[in-house]
């Protein structure tokens, strides 16, 4: 395709006919499909012009294929009370290159057009840009479309409007009723994803998971000198996440090994090969359907996969090397667990309490051949078996825990207080709270006169009367005037001064014509203001950009005043620097600030470069130079005393010195409120704020604080709204905080949406609906690096039981290294709605072995228990790590395996423990174990007494036989010595 696959074209108008003339005349003439021209002519009756039946075979909307006469009826009256209220109409058509329908099964080769599905393109396509835009409420608009075939592209006309007018965006917005650009992007990739389907993606994913990262963990034979030498460099202290700061250090040395790896093993090498071609090949293909002037949709796609994968190959390097690291430091330690060792008395109580009232001093454990140690054994023997292996389980078990597994279904929280400053959210924020970036702040372009901050002697500036012919630069009182109008401005006592973009155009222009080079630049600038929605005023933009880089470069080789030249070169390498009206060329821009002498802002930004790695390496030393050379200059430069300080507080490029720290960020309090006395700009009051609220430069003062980010905000900036509403947060004014955070993510804040998200998850704000659509805002504009927005949703998800949608919300969070989704995630993959031991291990083993959770090691302990998953080494490792953070469950599954054992010294320990630890169950088990010995000792006394009963009886009755036969024998001797006398 030599020409984009899809053109997509958007604009708005406040006036617009409805009825009358017939749009069809109109739109017959031959230029009247000319994408360029034809959304810019004068509008009729859209409606009519869009449903005509030479062209279309009806109007379709979000609910219906095919609206009536009366539906269209009912929209001409809907548009004339939109109209009326002065709400915007959006129109815009999605125009397909005809063999790219055909070659993705939209269109046969013989015409034949699968109209249903290209409506479903539309519908999707429109929907999603309007649930991404912050400026339009679902709930608040109303569209119609339809396809026309009577050109050589098919192509979907749309318009949009408004039931009412909600908001004054020409106050609130730079770019008033413009829709954003990421709102417009949302269309343009839902459309051409949707074309596209989901075959290349699920190709792509499971060569990373089922080929790539397999062959990875069984390649490193030929690299094993590489990796031991790299599992040495590592903390010792474990911990090992690719993502987490600490890693830093040492993720060059992780990517090295990780292409080691792959190049030393020739099957990885050629399956990284092949996943190399996927990628150039569909950025080739997303490049000839958005065409070049969208290279921002399909340039990026490579090197976005190719990170995002190379950190997941970084940390599964990290996984499998750890336990080769364990074994080198660990190599001189016994192997057994000490419980199976000669010294396993130091693991046991040296005896009972007397209150236990089962055994004391107990002999040693090797020695059970004592009447006691064997009397005790088998009162154990013949104990009944694990109540988890009888009829009547349950009722040594509380209600939530699973028969199958032994696990206490309802884990807690993993570390998730549900108050607003839980910890993990202050970490957020913490992350949130740096200031914009320098290539984004005000100072590059400052929205005051750049004679006030540059303070030369206007005599040196070139005459206004010259000609046109004789380009120049100058800060005339038009030029100032437009520069008033383009950004708005306050007065010293207050005084708002309103943006009037039209105005500052038609002013710009006037002096752009009369040779003002300043002016050229600033209209270049204005279109991209007015573009960033409008995809027809981007050339006029670039246009003007090269004129006026054209008219820079040409005076900076004119004989002019020396102030004159240096100011021309920082303006040249600036637009150098940011690839304007020309190739983004990091060398050139160099070359000029070098020229530009002894010019405070060509130094700011030579310091710049060198901070962010802009066309050379990183170096902060150098950037502290060059922010040194800045102050050095002519005029205050507080931006470069603001650097200097941060880098002194945190020891880049300079040793670390909260002295020197305090003293540059002073400078540049002072600086900036010198600043803040001649304009009252939103950015410096924000800065100012933010300087107060964190002690930078002064000691931290609440109430000047909410003065700066009050007045701030009050103009708009959405930062400074942020901000307040944090503080707000942190002073439980939640009501006021939720404000706040509404005007900042109506201005495309993130940070403020996902903080809405979160208020809205708290029971006191409870709202699924608003919880749902700011958390969403909140992943449509950001990259979600850290997993916190998917991980959030994911969560509101499983409490409304959207189970499916929660599983890949958290699974993604996952991926980013986000140990709070992947213990959720765990938890759930033990539940009945998605029960898969496999699953729940992967997930819960990060969350046990890198962060010490010990819920969730007791959950690995009872699964590795599991016949099919059995490895008891495994299961006493997490359950003894559980255990010692008194985790009473643990202790009772160490009590019942030991007994299990026969180990009944180790088990009665830990059922101790648990039972002190206020596990009920284990008391239970213990009192009735009690009560079952207290009985057998009973019994064997009653016996003992009985026993002597019958052996005094015995004893009498022996006595008293002894005492008859000693009667009988003198008896017989009697009768005997009878027998002889009377025998004589």
């Amino acid at each position: 395709m030599s020409t984009p696959a899809v053109v997509f074209s958007l604009g708005f108008t406040y006036d617009w006919a409805i009825g009358g003339y017939d749009f069809l005349e109109y739109m017959d003439r031959p230029e009247a499909f000319d994408k360029t021209r034809h959304l810019n002519d004068e509008y009729k009756d859209f409606i009519d012009y869009m449903s005509n039946s030479e062209k279309s075979d009806g109007l379709f909307n979000a609910q219906s294929d095919l609206l009536t006469e009366s539906d269209k009826e009912k929209y001409r009256q809907l548009e004339t009370v939109s109209r009326d209220a002065g709400c915007p109409k959006y129109y815009g058509v999605v125009s397909f290159d005809n063999n790219f329908l055909i070659e993705n099964g939209l269109m046969t080769s013989d015409g034949k057009l699968d109209v249903h599905g290209i409506k479903e393109l539309g519908r999707e396509g429109i929907n999603a840009m309007i649930s991404t835009s912050n400026k339009l409420d679902n709930d608040n608009v109303y569209w119609t479309g339809a396809i026309h075939t009577n050109t050589d592209n098919i192509h979907i006309h749309f318009s949009i409007c408004e039931y009412e007018r909600r908001e004054d965006r020409c106050k609130v917005y730079r770019d008033k009723d413009c829709i954003e650009v990421k709102a417009f992007d949302k269309l343009k990739s839902k459309i051409v994803n949707r074309v596209l389907g989901s075959d290349y993606s699920r190709q792509l994913t499971e060569l990373e998971r089922e080929s790539i990262k397999p062959a990875l963990s069984s390649g490193y034979g030929g690299c094993a000198e590489q990796l031991i030498r790299l599992a040495d460099k590592l903390p010792s202290e474990g911990g090992w996440q690719y993502g987490r700061p600490k890693m830093r250090a040492y993720r060059d040395d992780i990517d090295k090994t990780v292409d080691a790896v792959i190049a030393s093993d020739q099957k990885l090498s050629g399956l990284w090969k092949q996943y190399n071609e996927m990628l150039d090949s569909r950025t080739e293909y997303l490049r000839k359907i958005y065409g070049e002037g969208e290279r921002h949709l399909y340039a990026t796609f490579k090197p976005n996969r190719l990170e995002d994968f190379h950190k997941e190959l970084g940390n599964q390097l990290l996984d499998d090397l750890a336990p080769l690291a364990e074994q080198l430091r660990a190599s001189a330690l016994p192997q057994a667990h000490p419980s199976e060792n000669e010294n396993s008395e130091q693991f046991l109580p040296p005896q009972y309490d007397e209150d236990t009232g089962i055994i004391m001093d107990m002999p040693e454990y090797s020695q059970p051949n004592s009447f006691d140690e064997e009397y005790y054994n088998s009162l154990y023997a013949s104990m009944d078996a694990h109540p988890s292996e009888n009829e009547n389980a349950e009722q040594f078990l509380p209600p939530q825990y699973d028969e199958d597994t032994g696990i206490i279904m309802d884990m807690p929280e993993y570390s998730q207080p549900n108050s607003l400053d839980e910890e993990y959210y202050n970490s957020l924020y913490a992350s949130m709270d740096a200031h914009p970036s320098e290539n984004e702040m005000w100072f590059d372009e400052p929205p005051i006169p750049e004679a006030d901050l540059y303070p030369y002697p206007q005599e040196f500036h070139l005459s206004e009367k010259e000609t046109k012919s004789q380009l120049r630069i100058e800060w005339s009182d038009r030029y100032k005037q437009a520069l008033d109008l383009m950004y708005g401005s306050r007065t010293a006592d207050g005084k708002e001064l309103p943006k009037d973009l039209p105005a500052a155009l038609e002013l710009l222009a006037q002096e752009s014509d009369s040779g003002n080079v300043l002016a050229t630049y600033d209209l270049g600038k204005l279109y991209h203001i007015m573009s960033d929605e409008n995809y027809d005023l981007s050339p006029l933009s670039e246009q003007n950009y090269i004129e006026a880089l054209d008219g820079f470069e040409k005076l900076s080789n004119k004989q002019l005043p020396s102030w004159q030249h240096s100011y021309l070169c920082y303006r040249v390498g600036k637009m150098y620097d940011r690839g304007l009206g020309t190739v983004q060329d990091y060398k050139a821009a160099r070359e000029y600030y070098e020229k530009a002498g002894e010019n405070r802002f060509a130094y700011f930004s030579l310091g710049n470069m060198y901070k962010f790695g802009s066309g050379v390496e990183v170096d902060m030393t150098m950037a502290v130079s060059y922010y040194e050379k800045a102050l050095a200059c002519k005029g205050d430069m507080p931006f470069a005393s603001f650097n200097i300080g941060q880098a002194y507080e945190l020891g880049q490029g300079v040793k670390a010195d909260e002295q020197k720290a305090a003293k540059y960020y002073a400078q540049a309090l002072a600086g900036f409120t010198a600043i803040y006395e001649k304009s009252h700009e939103d950015s410096i009051s924000y800065r100012l704020g933010t300087m107060y609220l964190k002690g930078k430069g002064t000691d931290v003062d609440l109430k000047k604080a909410e003065k700066y980010l009050l007045e701030s905000a009050d103009n708009g900036n959405n930062q400074a709204q942020y901000q307040l509403g944090k503080l707000r947060l942190a002073q439980d004014r939640i009501d006021e905080a939720e404000q706040l955070f509404i005007k900042s993510a109506e201005k495309g804040n993130v940070y403020s949406a996902f903080s809405l998200g979160r208020i809205y998850m708290t029971e006191e704000k409870r709202d699924d609906s608003k919880a749902e659509q700011f958390l969403k805002q909140y992943l449509a504009g950001s990259d979600d690096e850290l997993g916190i927005g998917e991980y959030a949703l994911g969560k509101l998800y499983l409490t409304q039981d959207r189970i499916d949608e929660a599983e890949q919300l958290l699974i993604s969070s996952s991926e980013k290294e986000n140990l709070y989704a992947s213990y959720k995630l765990g938890k759930l993959y033990l539940t009945d709605r998605k029960l898969d031991y496999t699953q729940a291990v992967k997930y819960l083993k990060p969350c046990a072995d890198k962060e010490d959770n010990e819920y969730a090691q007791y959950a690995l302990g009872c699964i590795y228990l599991k016949k099919e998953h059995y490895d008891r080494r495994l299961a006493e490792k997490y359950l003894l790590e559980s255990s010692g953070h008194n985790n009473s469950s643990a202790q009772l599954k160490l009590g019942l395996m030991y007994r299990e054992e026969q180990k009944y010294r180790q088990s009665d320990y830990w059922m101790k423990l648990a039972a002190q630890n206020g596990n009920e169950y284990a008391q239970k088990i213990l009192a009735e174990r009690h009560e079952q010995i207290r009985m057998k000792l009973h019994l064997g006394a009653t016996a003992n007494s009985v026993m002597r009963r019958v052996c005094s009886n015995m004893q009498t009755k022996a006595q008293q036989l002894l005492a008859q036969v000693e009667r009988d024998e003198q008896e017989q001797k009697y009768k005997q010595a009878i027998s002889q006398t009377y025998s004589r």
